[in-house]
Parts: C-alpha cells; structure tokens; sequence
C-alpha cells in the first residue's frame, strides 16, 4: 500500500509555531534571570511535545511502501534539519570558549559535552555527572543546552520503525490499536522510570532519554489519537473542546510560575506536557479558537519559525557573556538577547533555509544526503576537537597561555624552580586508588640518583581539595628527596579543620572517608612518618561561579554558632589524632592561607576584569585576614601544645602576604588559581619552605 496516501497531512498551523515562540521565549527568560520566570526551563518541556506531533505529521509524506524508503525519507529531513545550524553554533561556540573561557573546575565539563554534542550524546554525558542542570556548572557550560536535542535524536532512533508500525497497521482496526498501544506503553514505562528517577537519580531523571520518552510520545500519540477523528461535534462537545486550550494555556502559566526544580521533571514536568498537548489540540483542532488565532499572529510565528536556531543560539551567547563581561545587569541582559535574535535570523536566513530547500541536495537520493550531513557533522567534530587542543596557542586569556604558572596538576612544571637549586634525584611513578569514596594519590620515587640519601619516612596527607592544590609541591619533593607521598582526598571534606566538627558541613561520606584514610595510614606507617593536613581553614568569600556576601560571611564567621563549633572542633581533636599519635607519627597543620573576593583566573584579562564577580579585587587587608584566622590559628596552637612531640604547625600566610596587603598576584604572576586555592606558581613560591619544614637539614 502507498504510505503517501494512507497517512493524512496536517496542514501548516502558525499557531503551533507561535506556541514554539512562548517555549523558547520562556526558556531564555529563564535562563537570564531565574527569578524572572521561575519554571521558564519547562519550555524545553512543550517543544517535546511539539516535535512529537510534527514530526508525525511530517511524516505524512513519507513513502511507507519500502520501509528502508520511509526511514531514509526520515533522517534525510531530520538532518538536513537539525545538523546544519547545530554544527555552525557549536563550531563558533569552540572558537568563543577557546579564545575566552579557561581551563577549570567551572568548565571542566565543557569540552567533553561539545564533542558529544555533534552525535547528539550530550545528554548521555551530563547525567553521568554529579551536576544536575540547575547546578552551577550548568550556566558556564556553552553547550549546557545540546541535552535537549540529544533526547529528541536519541528518540528519532526509535521513532521511525513504531511509526512505521504504526502507518503500515492503521487501515486494520486491530493493528492500529496495536501499534499504538506499543508507543503509550513505552511511554507510560518511560513516565514510570521518570517518577522513579526524579528523587532517586535526578540528573538521569532529567537528561535521560528513558525518563523523557514519554514527553515525546505524547505529541505522537496526539497525532495518532486524532487524525481520524471527526469534525463534527455537538454543542456540548465543540464547547468542552473550546475550553480545553485555555485549560491547557493555564496548565502551562500556572508552570512557568511556580514550578520546582527539586519535583522535576516529576510532578512539574506534567502540567506543560498535557497543556502543550491541549493547545495543540490535534490533527483536527479548531484553528479559529481566539488562543490560537493569538499564538497564530505574524510577530509569534516570526519568532516560533526561528526558534530552534533561537535555543541553539541564545545559550552560547549568554554562558560567553556570563565568563566576560557578566550577565547581571540590564544592558548586558538586553544586548544578550538582541544578540541571540541576530545570530538566530542570520544563521535562519543563510544556513537553516539554504541548505533545507537547497535544490541540487533535494534531487540527490535520500542516502546521499544522509551521507552529505553526517560528513558534516564529523568534519564539525574534528574541528572542534583540534580548536580545543590549541587553546593555549589562540587563547586570549593569560590564564590559558601561561598555563605553568597557572594550573595545579600533579606534576610541578620544570619553567617554576631552577633544576641546579631544585634537582630531580628520582623518577616518580604514579600510583591511584579508592578508599571509601575517595582516592589516593601516590608518588612512588624509583631509579634515584646514585648518592641521593634513602629516605625512609613518609608523607601522607588528608583533605579536601586544599590538599589536591599542593600537589605540584609533592612532586616536587617527592623527585627531589626520594620520599614517599600518599594524598588522601575527598572533595569537600577537610579533615580537622578546627573551624567545624566532623559532623557538620562536610557532604555524605566525608566522616567515612576520614575514618578509613586514618586506618590505612596507621596501619602501614612507622614512628616518625607525617601526617599533614591540608584543608580549607577559612570562611570563602567567592567559589569559581559566584561572590558571596561579604557582610553575611563575616558574621556567620563570628556569630555565637561558629564559636560553638570552634570550641566543639577543638573538643573532639585528640579523639581524631589520637591513632596518630599512638602510632608515634607527626601531624602536620597547614595554618589558613589568605582568601579573596574574587576568583583570580576569571578576572585576570581586560575582556572579564569589570565582570560583577571581580568587584571584590584580588587584594586583602593583612590585618583583617590574620584577625580573621585568629580563632582557627589558636585551635591549632592548643593542639600543639597538648601534644608538643606530635602535633606542629606550618603557616604559608607569612610568604604568601609579605606585605600589608595580600595580593592574589605576584607581580603579574599568580599565587592563587581562584579566591582560595593554589596556582602552580604559588606552589613553586612555597616549596624551598615546606621542604625546610620537612627536611630541616636542607634548610
């Protein structure tokens, strides 16, 4: 049977596109202000449900007698669709990011996404992370928004061959049913795992593909529900059908409002789904109902036509602005946005509909232009992949092309120490483990010099990502002097602080962690070995994304709960040095280093120093930072004091803040990566006086 004929068309409907203008009118509000629209992301939501129907009634014109026919038909529309715009925004993309965004915490994430992108798997990337799309890193991450698309073409892998289930059973009563009964049954297992997920697996509940099925089905089920129903209807029923979109119209305004990031996409995601579905109405709807006469009007329909390069383009543009210059103000806002229209009608106009209705593509074979696109797509990636090599060569930002000096990495860059001063005695082997959620580092030194003294004593270390920052310094001394290092780091979790006790503000699995590291190291150390502990021992001013309040740090460091809490430190310290002291080892503290208002690699270029996170400076009073110490300096000294023979203490401030005021750069060089952590070059500035502190003798 001929599929062109068995399939009815749905003829073209401007209110559906208007409807596409408020889904990705909302989605941008949201993302420039989530105060401004709280449950603006739910646009991705009604785009769902969108593709889901036109997709199906794009597929009216399908040739459904040869089903290699019908799928080829498919895809060659599908990417000559969706590959072009999305191969041109994320190839600018990488150029921006390469140029302006740095290496970091904050954009470790980037790169790998972009890359995955182009194959439509972004979203399979970013659910295996611990971030959830209302993280932090979320809104530095340029191509945060491709886990849309990755759903919709993970869905187009399946959708041909129900569909075409669908088309080739539709003329049997018993068929059609079938087919159709297969579709809401994969979507209502789909709706199962999503509920399931939302508590349990938010980031899968969001970018999964499993838990967003359902979305997508209904459009197809809509389609597929109606295409053979009746126009005519009796007063009462054309009267229920007449409320029904404005039922739908408020299911979506009552979303947008006041819809919850923690219950999504279970039970948030529900109202937009159905009420996209109610506006849409179906294959038959009345399009002279007055919503969709309005959602119909030339200015909605201009935009909803030009929506899908407005999303592709809208997000790189903001996430750009947000590293620069900030995105915090109203005219950095408005020009966003005239910004992102600009881009989104250019790229329209010259890229979309070129190569769309392009005439010597449309009279190839559907396979040859499959063939065309997926070139594309893979000469896309293969740009992209060689741009992120180069960044340190077409970088704009110091940070990027003075990566020595800037970046903590495991090994300390040989351009930071002179090697006659500092040699290399030994080879280091680097050995990686697990214990209780964490992981050790260790530097194992082989092939020493002939004549380097053997070194018998160990260094092990503990903390959070403080401890981590000093690596650089351990290779250092490792190489140098042959002594072994093990790190033990758990992200978060800085062990004996002496600020905060064990049990409050460390993230699950800290207290775990610090107990099985204390039991690992007792049991293969001997007299006389180290235990340094490295943490974060001050309150932060800013992390990589935000600056906090200053007036509210301030005070939650001097209220009478941080005094409690100081005092409950100090209280249950000898409990936790006590298997180190039996055991006859040395803690080490490494006593709080100057913390900043702003993070230092995102305010080091002219193009980001005016960005609002920057106004805090990279320079402190040395007066206020050692007042504000004061409390945890003397916790320390107390422990030293009880335990004289065990417990010591080494201050890095002194040679990290000279002078009456402490700068996070050294004379154009910097000492600290962001507002608290190390760079490599204030590793290399700390290291003659840690490894006096180790080895007296070198002194």
């Amino acid at each position: 049977m001929s599929g062109a004929s068995s399939v009815t068309a749905v003829a073209y409907r401007g209110d559906i596109d208007g409807l596409r203008a408020v889904a990705v009118i909302s989605v941008m509000l949201y993302h420039l202000s989530g105060s401004w629209l709280p449950g603006g992301f739910v646009g991705v939501d009604i785009f769902f449900v969108i593709s889901g129907f036109v997709v199906s009634a794009s597929l009216a014109a399908a040739p459904g007698d040869r089903f290699h026919r019908f799928v080829a038909f498919f895809y060659a529309r599908r990417l000559a669709r969706i590959g072009p715009a999305l191969v041109l925004v994320l190839l600018t993309s990488a150029l921006a990011a390469t140029l302006l965004i740095p290496r970091a915490w904050l954009s470790g994430f980037n790169e790998k996404t972009a890359l995955y992108a182009f194959f439509g798997l972004s979203n399979w990337v970013m659910q295996t992370n611990a971030d959830t799309y209302f993280a932090p890193r979320a809104e530095f991450n340029p191509y945060t928004h491709t886990w849309s698309l990755g759903v919709e073409e993970q869905f187009y892998l399946v959708f041909p061959f129900l569909f075409f289930a669908w088309v080739t059973l539709r003329d049997r009563k018993l068929g059609r049913i079938l087919a159709t009964t297969l579709l809401a049954g994969l979507g209502v297992a789909s709706f199962m795992a999503c509920v399931y997920a939302t508590k349990d697996a938010p980031a899968t509940a969001f970018y999964s593909i499993f838990c967003r099925f359902w979305e997508l089905a209904v459009g197809v089920l809509l389609y597929q529900l109606s295409e053979r129903s009746s126009t005519q209807r009796s007063g009462a029923a054309a009267a229920a059908l007449n409320v029904v979109p404005w039922l739908g119209a408020i299911a979506i305004i009552v979303t947008f409002a006041y819809a919850n990031a923690v219950a999504f996409p279970w039970f948030w995601a529900v109202p937009p789904v159905l009420g996209a579905a109610c506006v849409i109405g179906g294959f038959r709807a009345n399009t002279a109902h007055p919503l969709r006469r309005l959602l119909g009007h030339p200015a909605c329909v201009w935009i909803g036509k030009r929506s899908y390069s407005i999303y592709l383009w809208h997000w790189p543009v903001f996430v750009v602005l947000r590293w620069t210059v900030g995105l915090d103000d109203t005219l950095t806002r408005v020009a966003a946005l005239v910004l992102s229209f600009a881009l989104a009608a250019a790229s329209y106009r010259w890229v979309e509909l070129p190569i769309r209705h392009h005439a010597g593509l449309m009279k190839r074979t559907p396979i040859v232009r499959i063939a065309a696109m997926l070139a594309m797509i893979v000469v896309g990636w293969g740009v992209t992949k060689v741009l992120f090599t180069q960044q340190k060569h077409l970088g704009l930002s110091t940070v990027s092309r003075h990566a020595d000096d800037w970046y903590v990495t495991s090994q300390m860059p040989s351009t930071l120490l002179p090697k006659a001063q500092f040699p290399h005695r030994c080879e280091i082997a680097m050995e990686y483990r697990s214990v209780a959620g964490g992981q050790v580092i260790s530097y194992v030194p082989a092939k020493c010099a002939e004549g380097t003294a053997k070194v018998t004593q160990r260094l092990n270390v503990i903390g959070d990502s403080h401890a981590t920052a000093y690596l650089p310094m351990f290779d250092q001394l490792s190489a140098e002097t042959g002594i072994r290092i093990n790190v033990y780091t758990f992200p978060g979790c800085g062990f004996l602080d002496l600020r905060l006790p064990m049990n409050v503000g460390r993230g699950p699995g800290c207290v775990e962690f610090t107990r099985a590291a204390t039991q690992d190291i007792v049991s293969a150390a001997k007299a006389g070995d180290v235990v340094f502990l490295a943490a974060l021992r001050q309150p932060r001013f800013t992390d990589q994304w935000a600056a906090f309040n200053e007036i509210e740090v301030l005070a939650a460091a001097r209220n009478d709960l941080s005094k409690q809490w100081l005092q409950r430190a100090r209280d249950e310290a000898p409990a936790l040095l006590q298997p180190f002291i039996a055991k006859g080892l040395v803690v080490l503290f490494d006593a709080p280093k100057p913390v900043f208002r702003s993070p230092a690699f995102r305010c080091a270029d002219p193009f980001n120093a005016a960005n609002p996170i920057c106004k805090g400076g990279l320079t402190e009073s040395r007066e206020s930072l050692l007042a504000l110490r004061t409390p945890v300096v003397s916790n320390i000294i107390a422990m030293a004091k009880q335990y004289p023979q065990h417990v010591a203490m080494w201050d890095p401030f002194p040679t990290l803040c000279p002078t009456a005021t402490c700068n996070a750069m050294q004379a154009g060089r910097p000492l600290f990566f962001d507002g608290d952590h190390l760079s490599a070059y204030g590793n290399a500035q700390l290291y003659p006086e840690f490894r006096a502190i180790m080895f007296p003798a070198a002194k």
